[in-house]
């Protein structure tokens, strides 16, 4: 990211404040649960995660211009203080520059790892499921009414088509138009694969304790089993590996309740 972009901003208030004290009103923001896509659900999901595998307190949210609210464009984003931080990343950025990151202690080599796991839900996962959402005709039919229903008309028309042409136009950037929709579910598949094999039967992805990489791959494979989507192509593929499912449930159950 470029120097001066919203992430390192975070980072630089952050340090120029004291390490190891979080603030003490910390607001999560998040769109409305009934409007909210899969893509966005993940990342809310996986920032509360994050947060709670830190420790820190925080208040969560909702609000219909949540997106638009963000520094970033992207949710959820974080107020805390004075500092306002968009998006998963901003936010985990944030957190290490405080003093509270789970990962802080890490080795090179363990970080290396981590790095990697990340990039690959962020190339990957991701993208695969703005595809079926956005570009899938008959499920963007369908996430052009979720995202827009939120607004007037013809508020949501011009909202919900432009979304549509945003989230394309990255897809093109990174040569996703030009697969087919078997090519991404596989894709999907190999990316869950992976995950699985990597998983095993431990509690954590990496060094026996929850990180980013879990907080991030808790929210996306927790979206996709919970949500309500047009059919069971990215569920199903998850409901193949018990270890990812059963991660799912364990991060549920130690944190969430």
């Amino acid at each position: 990211m470029a120097a001066g972009g919203p992430v390192t901003e975070a980072v630089i208030a952050a340090m120029s404040t004291e390490q190891g004290v979080w603030p003490e009103n910390a607001e999560l923001y998040e769109p409305c649960k009934d409007t909210i896509l899969l893509t966005d659900a993940a990342s809310c999901r996986s920032t509360e995660a994050y947060l709670r595998f830190c420790g820190l307190a925080h208040e969560v949210k909702s609000r219909r211009n949540a997106e638009f609210m963000s520094p970033t464009g992207k949710v959820p984003f974080l107020t805390a203080d004075r500092e306002l931080i968009g998006d998963f990343q901003g936010i985990a950025s944030f957190i290490e520059a405080k003093g509270f990151s789970t990962s802080a202690n890490f080795e090179m080599k363990d970080r290396a790892e981590m790095k990697a796991y990340l990039s690959l839900i962020e190339n990957s996962l991701i993208p695969a499921e703005l595809y079926m959402l956005w570009w899938k005709k008959d499920w963007a039919v369908r996430t052009r009414q979720q995202y827009g229903c939120q607004y007037p008309v013809p508020l949501n028309l011009i909202l919900s088509y432009r979304k549509q042409w945003q989230v394309c136009q990255y897809l093109k950037a990174a040569g996703w138009h030009r697969k087919t929709e078997r090519e991404v579910i596989d894709e999907f598949r190999r990316t869950c694969q992976a995950l699985s094999e990597k998983l095993g039967n431990n509690r954590f992805f990496i060094n026996d304790r929850p990180t980013e990489v879990d907080a991030l791959v808790f929210g996306h494979l927790h979206s996709v089993l919970t949500r309500y989507l047009p059919d069971d192509s990215l569920s199903s593929v998850v409901r193949t590996h018990k270890n990812l499912e059963d991660f799912v449930m364990r991060i549920l159950t130690d944190f969430f309740q």
